[in-house]
């Protein structure tokens, strides 16, 4: 009886002797602490990461921007990458020569049902075909 209760006193012993956490990780509040900083760190850079990314997306069609297209007025994908400010020969490639233009200030440009409309010389709205 005795040697099993030695050999449970050196089990426990033992067991004891081995860390609960294992080598190289420090588990004191100035590494968590310093965890919680980096990853502060890296999910600002996250956040202005997509914030440039959005600012991208918003911004207007510069004029060497070219626009590739099938120049189909009757593909609706076309009509999808149309954005306000683009100017009339971007929209030109992206839809062709249009069936009917009238000018002025707000310039129109028509196709059987659907249209464009200019202001100042960039898009301002459209109406995509039915």
């Amino acid at each position: 009886m005795t040697a099993i209760l030695r050999t449970a006193l050196l089990a426990a012993l033992a067991a004891a002797a081995i860390p609960a956490v294992a080598a190289g990780q420090d588990t004191s509040s100035a590494s968590l602490l310093r965890r919680i900083e980096l990853l502060e760190r890296a999910n600002t850079d996250l956040e202005q990461r997509v914030r440039d990314v959005e600012a991208l997306i918003r911004r207007a069609p510069s004029r060497d921007q070219q626009v590739a297209g099938s120049g189909d007025w009757r593909d609706i994908s076309n009509w999808r990458r149309l954005r306000k400010g683009m100017k009339p020969d971007q929209v030109r490639a992206l839809l062709g020569e249009p069936e009917r233009v009238e000018g002025g200030d707000f310039m129109h440009w028509y196709w059987a049902d659907a249209y464009v409309i200019f202001y100042s010389g960039k898009l301002d709205r459209w109406s995509e075909p039915r």
